[in-house]
């Protein structure tokens, strides 16, 4: 049995869209399902999600939006200097691009900042905004930052410089003394839609000030928004459905540049942006200053973006790289706080490289599902900084608001954080943060979940109803690309595919359904041909010259049978340590036990695994049968280590062993040093078979040897051969060996079976 990481968590619609309603508007029943699993049964909720008419919200609806365009037009007016205060992120150097862009085609005097994520740090510098007064700024507007920023914004506005907030991340118990906060979630203002980004609220003051701002700015918005994860409903749709649009029919040079760079020539859609645009925007700021992604977004000619855009690859070529070495340290230091039971999993550790601690606590996140915070460790500034991600059902600006004592600065929302706090914190904050994870534990599942859309049967697979289902696009967070549920395939092929085996491929079912489940490739040892699967994942369609076919994109795995796994053979490697809780392993009982989790053949096994192995050879059928019968498991495997096999040298028979000692008795005394080989020879015997058959001789005491002679017992008792202890434990042996090494796999399973409880 292979057992889901996740728990599966089916749609349950609580309405339906009418039969009438699904003929009018021309809905198949694979999109029908979708929708109805998403709870959107209303006609004008689905003409939202299908059709592409423009949802744009008052900007004037904003907070303190018309005090913010006021102090601009005055700053315009007075030929003030203006400062626009990015941030380091796709969001960031797209809400600068758009406002500074704004400013310069209303003849404003400006110019443009973005702190370096590891001098500065995350929102509002004070060295920055000083630097700013000295310099005859007399507006700053923070875009993508601020609401966090109290102390910085109270000095420089102390100094005679007007702020202005334009922001979107989780508000505070108290808001920032600036002369306007431009924010969606304002608790005095009511804008009907809360979920903006940065870029997003960046074009609502764009609006406000231009009254139609050029398309390219909608484009930027979309970029932002995907980048950065915000909700795709309401407003956010209609900007990335609108920037899309733009994108593909008036593409900017950068954006060319970017995707020239990459190798890609295709449609631009939300997962572009999401794995190639955005990631290289974000890579920039991640390991240097993000500057050059926002001069790149500002730039008109293409050889200039061109060698911008080149560099901007150059990080993200580094910055892959650098994830890849610090996620193996992170994980190693995770496995061992998850076998300590933490429920939050703080890592910190020196010379991390803070840019990338984001995208390795996501992946921490996806093999724990756990919330994590990476931290890098800085002696010489005595501080740690890091990133942090979460799951469903942990806020992570909640449970890091409650200690925020020992945190010197962060901000973040829901899912996600960044943070600095002073190095002798940090086991008190990772002390205090499990303390509330245990607490939550005692009242919320922690367990894993994933939300599945449909459940379809094997035959809704085709290429026509996928097509059908990205009509439904664009997708993203809160309308997510929906994941789909499939019981029963049988397994028609596998293997093991890309660099080191490291991906699964696996054909299913009747019609062959190819399906991929990335990372996976170890799979391919442990699933059986003809074996049914249960999976989840997403449906693609794969193009290979010319022709089109489904394809399933895996999220989770499972079987409702237990395995039986053989990996008997040296070429095959468990792809887990002798010191995973959630395995047993069996051993000899000669050989040494080296944790808890060690039990000989026979002993009684209390605890529950997952996973047991038998590890080495039993001595005795009865062993295995005893181990057997008390044992639950998911997947059991064959692994039977032995030092070497006797069964084809087989048991010499009763008459051999007549014979042998017949001419051991014309001897009367033997010289085996000497006469040894002679005697092989005489009864055509190998070495091995004539010193097993001395034993038994001298066992039985019919033999004796003294100084190198062997010699008869004249006194010896009259015994049966076969009541030799030896005999009988080498008759057990190549049982053993018959039954669990040489006969075919398919008994070996079936007579396992029947031996369990």
């Amino acid at each position: 049995m292979i057992k889901s990481r996740y728990h599966w968590d089916l749609a349950q619609p609580t309405e339906y869209i009418t039969d009438d309603l699904a003929k009018k508007l021309k809905l198949s029943p694979i999109v029908k399902k979708v929708l109805e699993s998403k709870n959107l049964v209303q006609e004008n909720n689905i003409l939202d999600v299908l059709e592409d008419k423009v949802l744009d919200h008052d900007p004037w609806l904003l907070s303190d939006m018309q005090k913010a365009i006021d102090r601009i037009n005055l700053a315009i007016d007075k030929n003030e200097r203006i400062l626009v205060y990015g941030d380091y992120d796709a969001d960031g150097v797209t809400s600068t691009t758009i406002l500074v862009n704004t400013l310069q085609q209303l003849g404003a005097q400006v110019g443009w900042y973005i702190p370096n994520r590891f001098s500065e740090g995350y929102g509002p510098n004070e060295h920055a905004f000083r630097n700013a007064y000295d310099e005859g700024i007399s507006l700053i507007i923070t875009v993508d930052n601020g609401i966090q920023g109290h102390d910085e914004i109270k000095m420089v506005q102390d100094l005679g410089v007007d702020v202005i907030v334009t922001d979107h991340h989780e508000i505070g118990r108290t808001l920032p003394e600036a002369l306007a906060i431009v924010h969606p979630m304002h608790p005095d203002f009511d804008y009907p839609f809360k979920y903006l980004c940065g870029a997003g609220v960046a074009y609502k003051l764009s609006q406000a000030l231009l009254s139609h701002p050029p398309q390219q700015f909608i484009a930027l918005a979309a970029i932002g928004t995907i980048a950065d994860l915000v909700s795709l409903t309401d407003e956010n749709r209609s900007i990335v459905k609108r920037g899309l649009k733009i994108l593909n029919d008036q593409t900017p040079v950068s954006i060319n540049a970017i995707l020239k760079q990459a190798g890609y020539n295709d449609q631009i859609n939300e997962e572009t942006i999401g794995f190639i645009i955005g990631p290289r925007l974000n890579a920039v700021g991640r390991l240097e200053d993000a500057s050059l992604a926002a001069e790149l977004l500002m730039v008109d000619e293409f050889e200039e973006a061109e060698f911008l855009a080149e560099q901007v690859e150059h990080f993200n070529q580094e910055r892959k790289d650098i994830v890849a070495e610090i996620t193996e340290e992170a994980l190693s230091l995770a496995e061992e706080q998850v076998q300590q039971g933490n429920l939050f999993l703080l890592l910190a550790k020196e010379n991390w490289h803070e840019g990338v601690l984001g995208i390795v606590a996501s992946k921490i996140v996806e093999t724990y599902a756990l919330p994590t915070l990476i931290l890098n460790i800085d002696l010489e500034q005595n501080h740690a900084k890091g990133s942090a991600r979460s799951i469903d059902q942990v806020s992570m600006f909640e449970i890091l608001n409650a200690h925020q004592d020992l945190i010197t600065k962060f901000g973040g929302h829901h899912m996600a954080a960044g943070m600095t706090m002073d190095i002798e914190n940090i086991d008190e904050l990772r002390k205090g943060l499990n303390e509330w994870m245990k607490q939550l534990s005692e009242s919320t599942s922690l367990a894993p979940r994933k939300h599945v859309d449909v459940l379809l049967n094997e035959s809704e697979i085709t290429v026509k109803n996928i097509q059908d289902i990205q009509k439904l696009r664009p997708f993203g967070t809160d309308f997510n690309s929906p994941t789909f549920e499939v019981n029963d395939l049988n397994v028609k092929s596998i293997k093991a595919i890309g660099q080191e085996g490291k991906h699964l491929k696996v054909a299913l079912g009747e019609n062959q359904l190819a399906a991929l489940y990335w990372s996976y490739g170890h799979l391919a040892k442990e699933i059986e041909m003809g074996q049914p699967l249960n999976l989840i994942g997403n449906l693609q369609i794969n193009e290979w010259n010319g022709n089109q076919s489904p394809q399933l994109i895996i999220q989770d795995i499972a079987t409702e049978t237990i395995q039986i796994l053989d990996y008997r053979s040296k070429r095959k490697h468990l792809q887990f340590t002798e010191n995973n809780s959630n395995t047993a392993y069996v051993i000899h009982p000669k050989k040494d036990k080296t944790n808890e989790h060690h039990y000989y053949y026979g002993e009684t096994i209390e605890s529950q695994y997952d996973k047991v192995v038998l590890r080495d050879l039993p001595t005795t059928m009865n062993e295995i049968e005893e181990t057997l019968k008390q044992l639950q498991f998911s997947q059991l495997y064959l692994v039977l280590q032995h030092d070497q096999s006797i069964y084809f040298e087989g048991m010499p028979s009763k008459a051999l062993f007549k014979e042998c000692f017949k001419a051991l008795i014309n001897k009367q005394e033997t010289n085996l040093a000497k006469e040894g080989m002679m005697l092989c020879e005489f009864l055509k015997v190998k070495p091995e078979i004539l010193k097993f058959m001395l034993k038994v001789f001298s066992e039985l005491d019919f033999i004796y040897n003294e100084d190198g002679l062997i010699k008869i017992n004249s006194h010896s008792s009259k015994k049966d051969i076969e009541t030799s202890r030896l005999y009988q434990l080498r008759q057990s042996r190549i049982e053993v060996e018959k039954r669990l090494l040489y006969d075919d796999f398919s008994n070996i399973k079936k007579w396992i079976k029947s031996q369990l409880s």
